[in-house]
């Protein structure tokens, strides 16, 4: 088993989903009266924190949740069943429910904090994950209908036309170009000039990881690629991907960039990473965080 600081950010879950009880809605129902289940309060996807840890709440605090707040099950860990409830409709997150308790905190910077504690950042990315699908599937693709929880939240069916619809993931490939002793990084327009990373892309209709991590950094870059390794996966609730990460050969070092997508791409030298990753500072130069599967994939080829 990986040890904490090896773990990749949002994966290890340790919740037994319960795919059969979750099913029962009167085992729901025990469940969220049960005083030993505990709720996770977020706002708009973001956790509350308090001293650098995820709350979790005893379920005598449910008495100060409101009841139109979506509560999903996420699964039992130690035959304690844990649940996320969504606070969103507060019109700030100091003005949710148990903000005096802790502060709601951005997910990327709950990340950071929570840097070791891989569990619960498995368990948030979880929680975010499915209410943000909650929030946005409220009506039938079907028929138009609105649609109701059931499972427990692992679904939503549709009263009038019967259709179950599930959360879904939108697979993503991203890919660590190298080419001898470099790899290609590069930035969109949304990122800060210096702030770097591996290229990635949205898997298109009936299109496999390994052809859309070619397609993208044809695209993108105009770099043709061979021999793409698959490496590790991770969950990224941002609000509902699934990173796939790859190594691949590049044929060259010639640039041709899509500047709508691509506004800054170079190729750095391996030894140039090493000491990145050793914690040099460049102002020209900024690998993404580690809770990000980019970085993995960036150490995993420089310590090759």
């Amino acid at each position: 088993m990986s040890s904490a600081a090896d773990q990749i950010t949002f994966t290890g879950n340790p919740l037994d989903r319960a795919s059969d009880g979750r099913a029962d809605p009167a085992w729901i129902e025990a469940r969220l009266a049960d005083p030993q289940s505990l709720f996770l309060p977020l706002y708009r996807g973001d956790p509350l924190l308090r001293d650098g840890r995820a709350v979790f709440l005893a379920s005598a605090a449910r008495a100060d949740i409101p009841s139109r707040a979506t509560a999903v099950f996420l699964g039992v860990r130690n035959d304690r069943a844990h649940f996320a409830v969504d606070l969103s409709e507060a019109p700030g997150p100091q003005d949710a429910p148990f903000a005096d308790f802790g502060a709601y905190t951005p997910l990327r910077e709950a990340a950071f904090a929570l840097g070791e504690a891989g569990d619960d950042l498995a368990i948030i990315g979880q929680a975010r994950w499915l209410l943000d699908w909650h929030r946005r599937h409220r009506h039938c693709a079907v028929c138009g209908s609105m649609t109701e929880i059931a499972d427990g939240g692992a679904k939503r069916l549709c009263p009038g036309c019967g259709a179950e619809h599930f959360p879904r993931s939108d697979p993503v490939a991203i890919v660590l170009a190298t080419h001898d002793d470099a790899c290609l990084l590069g930035r969109g327009p949304h990122f800060p000039p210096g702030f770097l990373s591996a290229l990635a892309g949205f898997v298109e209709a009936c299109e496999t990881p390994e052809e859309c991590a070619v397609r993208e950094l044809r695209e993108e870059a105009g770099v043709a690629l061979s021999n793409v390794r698959y490496q590790f996966s991770q969950p990224w609730p941002f609000p509902s991907s699934l990173m796939m990460g790859f190594i691949a050969d590049a044929k060259d070092r010639a640039l041709t960039l899509d500047v709508r997508e691509i506004v800054e791409a170079r190729w750095v030298e391996k030894g140039e990473i090493q000491s990145l990753l050793a914690g040099v500072k460049r102002d020209d130069i900024k690998l993404p965080p580690r809770f990000a599967i980019a970085r993995r994939l960036i150490e995993r080829w420089a310590g090759q």
